[in-house]
């Protein structure tokens, strides 16, 4: 199987020109230092016991209030990534960007792959690789440390991919289908964002690989582990049905979500974003823009153009994973959103070429040359950008804080007030602690004081006025 893969795959020197230019728009990200979240994984794993972490990153609806995420999200595997580095990289951002890097490089290969399994025309598998590299909106899903469970979408690929090879003949090779479904395993308790990655399968199998053959039972056989894992994961997720699906303080339902499913259609097409949306054309542009991709669905279905309307159907179904949120979207948010509307636009694309005169078409690749190497460097710049507005404002305000106060009394509180980074400050400042805690691991945590307030200070707390 690995030789057909690989013939079927080349020519190879277009992914390794992608990977390369991936690795160069993500440069500035390796050496921004950690952010947010980062914190309080962090600060969990440095101050829990191994047997303590590893508990609580298992258990569904946790209360730990070290690692809060647990309470809102099963994302065990993302969370022991932190367990496994920080007592080796400690303090060291660099092997956390690198293992995230990795996966998203891996993402990319296995598009490579998958396209090549679906279509044998190089146009397919090269546009959906090269979207899927440098596509610039996603770029925090990658950049920022704390997305270490966006190592969720190589290992849903991988089941995709090895589920497209189980399923080749009409007798079904049930070692790669346990494999597929393992790995599906694998990605959902990285991020259950991908699950996103099963309806495409689903959808797939059915009208291309089964060829609709809906009433024979063999047709349904090789999905029915698929629904025992789901009903598995569920079970473990509610704990046996006595909790919610989603904290629905998180996650609900209601008119939002078209709101949030109107504007992540938008940001499909990735204008640099700017706090409180975008003015002028740019945002004319985009508002104009949310019906292109459930207008191309469409007419792939009215045109019985099966693969890209699969593609793209279950690129807006994945949108309904992250539209119920409450606490807001972004373009980060799109990541597993990509991957098969990449592949949908490359079979559209590959369609579109060959209907390019011949003479024309020797500038094709001319063209995808100067779109590749131009969305390398808006990449890059948007990268460097939230380095510096983002990770380094909050470095440069917790080195300030240590200047000032190179020690602090055991059990104080730093009350944080002046020119605090906005970013410390959102959600009444519930990520200014972990980061102080991480720099002083004797202090009781940290207080946000917003202007016009007055702290009241007990003896031994530090009230500190960023310049």
């Amino acid at each position: 199987m690995h030789h057909r893969l690989l013939r079927t795959a080349r020519p190879a020197w277009p992914l390794g020109l992608i990977i390369a230019s991936t690795v160069v728009g993500y440069a500035p990200a390796l050496a921004s230092p950690f952010w947010l979240d980062d914190y309080f994984y962090l600060l969990a794993a440095r101050e829990l016991s191994p047997g303590q972490y590893i508990r609580a990153a298992f258990t569904p609806w946790g209360h730990e209030p070290l690692l809060p995420f647990t309470r809102d999200f099963w994302r065990p595997l993302a969370f022991l990534w932190f367990e496994i580095l920080q007592p080796v990289a400690g303090g060291n951002p660099l092997p956390y960007h690198l293992i995230v890097l990795t996966g998203h490089l891996a993402a990319v290969i296995l598009t490579w792959l998958i396209a090549a399994r679906l279509d044998p025309r190089p146009t397919v598998r090269i546009v959906a690789a090269g979207v899927v590299a440098i596509y610039p909106g996603t770029y925090q899903a990658v950049a920022w440390i704390s997305s270490i469970n966006s190592l969720a979408l190589p290992f849903a690929l991988a089941s995709w991919l090895a589920f497209l090879h189980a399923t080749q003949t009409e007798s079904v090779r049930w070692r790669l289908l346990s494999l597929s479904v393992v790995l599906l395993a694998i990605a959902a308790m990285h991020r259950e964002n991908a699950w996103v990655i099963l309806p495409i399968v689903v959808g797939w199998h059915l009208a291309i690989t089964a060829k609709w053959r809906l009433r024979q039972p063999p047709t349904w056989l090789p999905l029915l582990p698929f629904a025992a894992l789901l009903a598995i994961y569920i079970l473990i997720r509610t704990r046996a049905f006595t909790e919610p699906l989603a904290n629905r303080d998180v996650f609900a339902w209601g008119d939002h979500v078209w709101t949030n499913y109107r504007t992540l259609l938008e940001l499909l097409l990735p204008f640099r974003e700017h706090l409180g949306g975008l003015d002028g054309w740019r945002g004319t542009v985009q508002q104009l823009s949310a019906p292109v991709v459930p207008l191309l669905t469409i007419a792939c279905i009215l045109a019985r153009r099966w693969p890209p309307a699969i593609l793209l159907a279950g690129a807006l179904l994945s949108l309904l994973a992250v539209a119920p949120s409450q606490l807001g979207i972004g373009p980060r948010y799109l990541y597993f959103t990509i991957p098969p509307l990449a592949l949908g636009l490359a079979f559209i694309v590959a369609d579109l070429v060959q209907l390019v005169p011949q003479p024309w078409r020797t500038a094709v690749p001319a063209a995808g040359l100067i779109l590749l190497l131009g969305s390398t460097w808006s990449l890059q710049q948007r990268v460097a950008d939230w380095t510096g507005w983002g990770p380094e404002q909050q470095r440069t305000w917790l080195d300030a804080l240590r200047a000032e106060h190179p020690t602090i009394p055991p059990g104080a509180t730093v009350y944080a007030a002046g020119n605090v980074p906005g970013w410390l400050t959102i959600f009444d400042g519930v990520n200014l602690g972990p980061a102080v805690r991480w720099q002083y691991p004797q202090a009781a945590g940290a207080v946000y004081v917003a202007p016009g307030q007055i702290p009241e200070l007990h003896p031994g707390d530090i009230l500190f006025v960023a310049p």
